[in-house]
């Protein structure tokens, strides 16, 4: 290789080893430029960031839940029996005591029938005393035969004694006796099968006279089926029939009820309340609620019953509250809204709304330790006011941003200024953060 030739060849690795230093100076400029990763600005500072402690409260507020007004007893008022209204004593609006009369009827058809079962009883009775007399006879009848046979065997024996003298009785006269003796209980035997028949037979006579007693007494109280009586102490809230009305049993036709009667006095609060709700109220708490009649205006009511279990459409469990209601103030079927205490049995942590930041991957909270930022993952709980449950690996007393941000970057350093609670942001007024470069 000649002189001119080597020459050539050190200046074209120059220049090529000039060109790669040259973009790698470019490269490492422009990524320092783009992420800002000078050495003298490793250390990010927020002056006087704004925190609040976690505090440990418990649970309660107070959430209106759409409530339900029904009358504590409400019962249609049907007929045992089907027929005519004789008399009604009622009418709408008026107020009954239990067991006062409302309704009389009268029924030609039971009536009837009832007369029918009168008229075979008796006809049984009479039969029945047919047959004790035909057996009253029979048995006199057995009782006399076995007098004879008594009579004529007692004979019989003495006859056949004396026979056993020569020449006293004659032979012929011993076989005579002795056939009407074997006649006599031949005799007997046949009144005998005859009084046994006989008692059958009354016993079947029994029988019957009982069916038809039976049969008798189901009518027995057919008197009460025609006064129909107040079950308790209420309203009547409707009245679909009037005197002369055809009316039968609910389920035997397509007749209405004939009045409605309603307990007015004790009232029904019923409520639907969310599953999350459903802990920490027991019975006999006092609840209030309001209805849209008298607005501004509270009630209580006593929480007397628990659903225990939940609607599968809805997720919540019934609840009834009582109300005492003596001047009817309050109605079945008004609307109302339920006030409902939330509590929980144990205090939990507290953070203000807006330290909570939530992302599409995680829920967390800026805490502050070592004057540096940590990103402390959390579950949120139930709200109460500006507050909400926080539950994670966090602690009470903890300093957290009151405004939380993913601004806020791990590691950040700051100079926490504590402020009150209830002086946090809501989310939407969530600031930019200014880091601060040294």
């Amino acid at each position: 290789m000649n002189f001119s030739n080597r020459s050539s060849l050190n200046s074209s690795w120059i220049k090529a080893s000039v060109a790669v230093l040259l973009i790698a100076v470019i490269a490492f400029v422009i990524y320092q430029f783009l992420f800002n990763k000078h050495p003298e600005e490793e250390h990010q500072e927020i002056s006087d960031l704004p925190v609040v402690e976690i505090t440990k409260k418990t649970l309660f507020r107070e959430d209106q839940l759409p409530g339900e007004i029904q009358a504590y007893q409400d019962v249609l008022i049907y007929p045992k029996v089907p027929g005519f209204i004789k008399w009604i004593g009622v009418d709408r609006g008026s107020i009954v005591k239990k067991d006062q009369l409302m309704v009389e009827m009268y029924a030609p058809e039971y009536i009837a029938r009832r007369d029918e079962a009168q008229a075979k009883l008796a006809s049984a009775k009479a039969t029945l005393a047919e047959g004790e007399s035909k057996l009253a006879s029979v048995r006199a009848r057995l009782d006399e035969i076995k007098a004879k046979l008594l009579s004529d065997d007692s004979t019989y024996q003495r006859v056949r004694a004396a026979s056993l003298v020569p020449g006293v009785i004659a032979t012929n006269e011993v076989i005579v006796l002795a056939q009407k003796v074997e006649e006599d209980k031949q005799a007997v035997a046949t009144w005998t099968n005859n009084v046994a028949a006989q008692e059958n037979l009354v016993a079947a006579l029994k029988d019957n006279v009982s069916a038809a007693r039976n049969a008798l007494g189901n009518f027995g109280d057919f008197a009460s089926y025609l006064k129909l009586t107040a079950p308790f102490n209420g309203y009547i809230t409707e009245r679909n029939m009037h005197v002369g009305s055809f009316v039968g049993p609910l389920g035997t036709g397509a007749y209405p009820s004939i009045v409605r009667i309603q307990q007015l006095d004790l009232l029904r609060i019923v409520a639907p309340v969310p599953e999350r709700d459903t802990s920490g109220v027991l019975p006999g708490a006092s609840i209030q609620f309001s209805v849209s009649t008298y607005p501004g205006k509270r009630f209580t009511g006593t929480l007397a019953r628990i659903g225990n279990y939940l609607d599968k459409s809805t997720r919540t469990m019934p609840v009834e509250l009582n109300y005492e209601n003596p001047g009817y103030k309050i109605l079945p079927g008004m609307f109302c809204e339920i006030y409902w205490p939330t509590r929980r049995p144990n205090p939990t942590l507290f953070v203000p709304t807006s330290a909570v930041v939530s992302t599409t991957l995680d829920t967390f909270v800026c805490c502050i330790r070592n004057n540096k930022v940590e990103w402390v993952n959390v579950k949120k709980g139930q709200s109460m006011g500006d507050l909400v449950e926080i539950f994670g690996d966090i602690e009470e007393g903890e300093l957290i941003a009151q405004n939380g941000s993913d601004e806020l970057l791990v590691g950040t350093k700051v100079k926490p200024i504590l402020v009150a609670t209830n002086e946090a942001a809501s989310p939407k007024e969530r600031p930019s953060y200014h880091i601060h470069a040294h």
